[in-house]
């Protein structure tokens, strides 16, 4: 759009283009310039103070905005914001008998933080013991906001002014511009966007008007589409026929976007791909597209009221850290559109800045920026297994466009069709003659589990441990495609009875064979059906896929067991519950969780729950949290 926005998820680019159509107010662009100009010759040692008196102010006082510099913050151990916004001074003075309380900060219109010249306002401040000023200050605004119930926050360097919208749960609606950008580049489109939005009427009109405007088109739109897109798919139950469709209605409202897992699908299965050339409405908000995708094409959207902190810090002692946070295992076996996964990278990076380091000392470069530090939670706490192709290419979009990262350990599957590695040995015949050098099924299972063990344990940084790890991920692909193998086709005898116990056994027998054996093993007919139809329905073995669990556990699981698809038939909700607690609870660590988000429970449900000798039950409105025993 304008390289002096750097970055914006609050308003569409049709919202950008109405606030451009409006009149400019050139005196002001004028005075504005002026200001940043006189400001170039000292900004290379300006302070904080300098900054405040020659930029701050002076520009507050030409944006027609009232200020009580200072204010004190109803919180003992939170530095105060450095300025309190007003619509005009007799407001000011009227709310300053509320000095100092949350009624006094409700009273007012926006609060302003603001930094020394040019300071990076996603990171906080490197080689300081993180006192709430020196952390990520995109955090601070955010912390301030929600703790105050003001509705816009302010916060600047002097060259970056950023707007903030009171965040409803973690995430940040902001709209960020560069001014010396715009300055340098003569960009009078961008002076003029920045006066429009954060003037006392742009804070008190344009914005708000704009907003509703913009969501009242959205939801006649989106009701429309959802009435086309259901109207589309009547009689359509198999995802040759639904996809098209779907990806189609998609493509509508997002553009030409990489959908690899779905059209890969279409693909193999030969049907036809649309040629059609999409562009995204200039109403359209890609920061929506886990909303605006689960509204389209769930049947029920996605429960928004999920009390992260109370699932996560409400325990006294427990993630009481930003270590023991940080160093959490998360599944997530609903995935669905990515609502939920969004949540959680938003709240865990938020309630990352607000918990203190183990040791005062400490600072992490990756945990005080906040793009870093999202990345760091998507690559290494959150996994998932999503059963629709469609669903898991837009999660994907999602992380990528939201957080700058590849959803890696987000993969396609059915959670609830799959078996343990550690069951494999079950299944062999101890008496079925093998050969002579050929090893026993739980002698290759336990290697297969220690040679994980020892993986992980190898830096990946320190030059001979990646060569050793890259000569222990050979070794480890092998035997984990072999032992996929296996477990595909002992869960296949559950679906059709073409595959008899003399082939399984010859299967586990020949798990260390040589690889020309193996192969020919491979091709054999009953071998390939069994394999064709773990593809066909998601089998999905989760300590192969996710090997950690090899000698390791989830700290949560997440499961939303009323999520259904617009094609799909309905389903017995308390059966799928049962479902996805009996097969999650293995891989959860004794004293996890498992977050069950559901709307009014059935009550025999809820008591077979409580009844468990297995888990703690804590019945919550809107969620049935289990504690493993």
């Amino acid at each position: 759009m304008y390289r002096s926005v750097v970055r914006n998820t609050l308003l569409t680019p049709s919202a950008v283009n109405k606030i451009l159509a409006l009149p400019a107010d050139e005196t002001a662009c004028a005075s504005l310039l002026e200001i940043l100009a006189k400001f170039q010759d000292i900004k290379k040692f300006a302070s904080e103070i300098h900054t405040e008196i020659h930029v701050i102010k002076p520009i507050l006082k030409l944006l027609g905005l009232s200020y009580e510099s200072k204010p004190k913050f109803f919180e003992e151990h939170i530095k105060e914001p450095d300025a309190v916004l007003f619509s005009s001074e007799e407001e000011r003075f009227r709310s300053s008998q509320l000095w100092g309380t949350v009624e006094y900060y409700a009273k007012a219109l926006g609060i302003l933080l603001l930094k020394r010249y040019g300071r990076n306002l996603q990171e906080g401040i490197t080689g300081f013991f993180l006192e709430f000023e020196n952390r990520i200050p995109t955090y601070q605004i955010a912390y301030l906001l929600k703790k105050s119930k003001t509705p816009w926050g302010i916060l600047t360097n002097g060259r970056e002014w950023i707007l903030v919208k009171r965040p409803a749960h973690y995430e940040l609606r902001l709209l960020s511009l560069d001014l010396e950008t715009a300055m340098f580049e003569n960009d009078r489109d961008a002076l003029h966007i920045f006066n429009a939005i954060f003037s006392l009427t742009g804070l008190t009109k344009t914005i708000p008007n704009i907003l509703d405007e913009e969501r009242d088109y959205l939801i006649e739109l989106l009701r429309e589409k959802r009435a086309l897109v259901q109207q589309s798919l009547q009689g359509a139950r198999k995802r040759v026929e639904v996809y098209p469709k779907m990806i189609d209605a998609f493509k509508d409202l997002f553009g030409d976007r990489e959908l690899a897992c779905s059209e890969a699908y279409l693909l193999e299965k030969k049907a036809d791909l649309s040629q059609k050339t999409y562009a995204q409405p200039d109403g359209i908000n890609e920061h929506n597209v886990s909303d605006i995708s689960s509204f389209l094409f769930n049947k029920k959207g996605y429960e928004v009221n999920t009390n992260l902190e109370g699932i996560f810090l409400a325990e006294k002692g427990v993630n009481a850290t930003k270590e023991q946070l940080l160093a959490l295992k998360i599944l997530d076996m609903t995935p669905n559109f990515g609502n939920l996964a969004s949540d959680l990278v938003e709240g865990l990076a938020y309630f990352a800045f607000v918990l203190p380091y183990r040791e005062k000392n400490t600072f992490i470069a990756e945990w005080e920026d906040e793009t870093l530090v999202k990345r760091y939670i998507v690559d290494n706490i959150l996994y998932g297994v999503e059963r629709s192709h469609l669903a898991l290419d837009i999660l994907q979009i999602m992380i990528r466009k939201r957080f700058n990262a590849a959803a890696r350990h987000f993969t396609y599957g059915n959670p609830l069709i799959g078996m343990s590695v550690e069951d494999v040995s079950t299944y062999f015949d101890a008496k079925s003659q093998m050969g002579l050098f050929d090893k026993n099924p739980q002698d290759i299972i336990n290697d297969f589990k220690e040679t994980y063990r020892l993986y992980f344990s190898l830096s990946d940084r320190i030059k001979e441990d990646v060569q050793v790890r890259e000569e222990l991920e050979k070794r480890l692909k092998r035997n984990g495609e072999r032992i996929r193998g296996a477990m595909d086709l002992i869960v296949s005898t559950y679906f059709n009875k073409t595959v008899d116990n003399k082939r399984i056994q010859d299967v586990l027998s020949h798990l260390d064979s040589d690889d020309v054996d193996w192969e020919n093993l491979a091709k054999k007919d009953w071998f390939v059906n069994a394999k064709t139809l773990a593809r066909n329905n998601g089998f999905f073995h989760f300590d192969v896929e996710f090997p950690f669990l090899l000698n390791g556990a989830f700290d949560f699981i997440f499961v939303q067991p009323a999520l259904q698809y617009i094609w799909e038939e309905n389903f017995p909700l308390a059966e799928a519950t049962r479902a996805y607690v009996k097969r999650g609870m293995p891989y959860l660590k004794q004293g996890g969780r498992m977050v069950i988000i559901i709307d009014n429970p059935d009550s025999n449900l809820a008591g077979e729950l409580q009844r468990s000798t297995r888990y703690e039950t804590d019945v919550q409105d809107g969620m049935i949290v289990l504690k493993k025993k």
